[in-house]
């Protein structure tokens, strides 16, 4: 008798020390998204999206991109601008399941007011899946657009655009640091200049789509002593966050800080390094990205 007592208080202590079964919601969110992102089928994805709000929540926020195609452009000679004439989309060869369906969208700009009949916009810059687009021709006109929604945004002349010409545009993310770029939340950084007999005045100008106002940035301008030729495009920095310009004439160089929105020149004293950067020739196309697959935009909104 009293062995069985013992025992019936021996499993009575064991079923109180035993472990209690893990919930999903106790999977941390890394493996969460370890596992999502080893998905690849897409209704897989939009399956797990749609199981609970800890699991979109970790979907939406994980920071994997795919590169699904790239926007090629014609490569200009000479110019300010980056080179962005006639841009056409090409899907990437990459084995990704969302580059088959991209591949089906029609993600052609056809859809982009025209002006005077004809398609004149060029294309500057490609951000998180929105381009950013110029008509240099008719007033200086800027448009940014998601290609995927077939969507646009025309963006307000500035005063500083009278009678200067762009140097370049720039795509920045939007002031909300909680969301994602968008039609609604972003930025944008230009660099405009007038040109005199040696002598020529950048001055950088910054748009916010909240205030959906431009302001100037933070000098009144940069002053180019010495001008002679052309102003050339001559890249990015390896982060991205400066643009340079390069002069044909005498070494000028001009550098954009995109974020400030400030401009300064310089003489490079190295002809060499100076020569390799004003005669650099950029790849003619800009990677497409997007950080999910369209339908995700729905299923985790």
């Amino acid at each position: 008798m009293g062995d069985g007592v013992r025992r019936r208080r021996r499993r009575k202590n064991v079923e109180k020390k035993a472990v209690p079964l893990t919930k999903i919601e106790d999977v941390p969110d890394e493996l969460l998204e370890l596992v999502f992102i080893r998905l690849t089928s897409p209704p897989d994805i939009i399956r797990a999206a749609c199981t609970c709000r800890c699991w979109r929540r970790v979907i939406r926020g994980s920071s994997v991109s795919y590169v699904v195609g790239h926007y090629q452009v014609d490569e200009r000679l000479h110019g300010r601008l980056p080179p962005g004439l006639n841009p056409v989309f090409i899907p990437s060869p990459s084995p990704s399941p969302w580059v088959d369906i991209i591949a089906a969208r029609n993600l052609g700009l056809d859809f982009l007011p025209r002006q005077f009949g004809d398609f004149i916009w060029e294309l500057t810059d490609v951000r998180g899946g929105l381009l950013l687009l110029l008509d240099s021709k008719h007033g200086s006109a800027l448009v940014i657009c998601d290609p995927l929604a077939r969507r646009y945004r025309m963006i307000p002349r500035s005063a500083w655009f009278h009678r200067r010409e762009f140097m370049g545009a720039f795509l920045l993310d939007g002031e909300d640091a909680s969301a994602s770029i968008s039609l609604s939340n972003f930025g944008v950084t230009c660099a405009v200049c007038s040109v005199g007999v040696g002598l020529g005045i950048a001055r950088a100008c910054m748009f916010s789509s909240i205030t959906n106002r431009w302001t100037s940035g933070g000098a009144p301008g940069c002053i180019v002593r010495g001008l002679r030729g052309y102003i050339r495009f001559g890249g990015c920095s390896d982060d991205g966050s400066t643009a340079y310009w390069t002069d044909g004439g005498v070494g000028i160089l001009i550098a954009l800080d995109k974020e400030a929105g400030e401009l300064s020149s310089s003489v490079m004293s190295d002809k060499v390094e100076f020569d390799a950067l004003r005669d650099k020739r950029h790849e003619p196309e800009y990677a497409y990205e997007l950080t999910w697959p369209p339908m995700m935009r729905a299923c985790s909104s």
